[in-house]
């Protein structure tokens, strides 16, 4: 008993406010170095002001739950070209099935390969989405966003897209 009220304790003091609140930011050469999941081809993500970056995996049942949210955002005015979906742990060929059985809307699906990008971010699951303003989450949402999350999210960053 006593050695789970130390590994509780532990366990609290890592997840302080310090530890929480803590920006992060993504280094531009993180985002240049990108593959698109239909192609392979690079692409480069680090000029857009506005990035709404979603980590997801075709297990992942909440993944799909969310997936018509985002699809929705892609098409908003303003977030067309500003959607990315970033394959985590998963295989191109399983990601690529999800891709076509569940539609695509405008989102850009990446390739983040070795999770660096997910990593660098402090990514802890799936679904994870995260905007990120000139190379710094200023939000994220952590689980499966909702349509409360979509209408935050147009409300309160359409002023800083492209």
């Amino acid at each position: 008993m006593k050695i789970k009220i130390l590994a509780l304790a532990l366990l609290i003091s890592f997840c302080s406010a310090d530890a929480v609140n803590e920006r992060i930011f993504i280094e531009p050469s993180d985002l240049k170095n990108l593959k698109t999941l239909d192609t392979g081809k690079n692409i480069d993500i680090s000029e857009n002001d506005l990035l709404i970056i979603n980590y997801w995996a075709s297990w992942c049942l909440e993944c799909i739950e969310e997936h018509p949210y985002l699809i929705e955002i892609s098409k908003t005015k303003g977030f067309e070209n500003n959607v990315y979906m970033l394959s985590f742990q998963d295989s191109r060929e399983n990601a690529l099935k999800f891709v076509s059985e569940y539609g695509t809307g405008n989102i850009n699906y990446v390739v983040d390969e070795n999770s660096k990008v997910a990593i660098y971010s402090g990514v802890f699951g799936v679904p994870e989405t995260h905007i990120i303003q000139k190379g710094e989450v200023i939000k994220k949402y952590i689980g499966p966003i909702s349509i409360s999350d979509l209408q935050e999210i147009i409300n309160n960053y359409s002023h800083l897209t492209n």
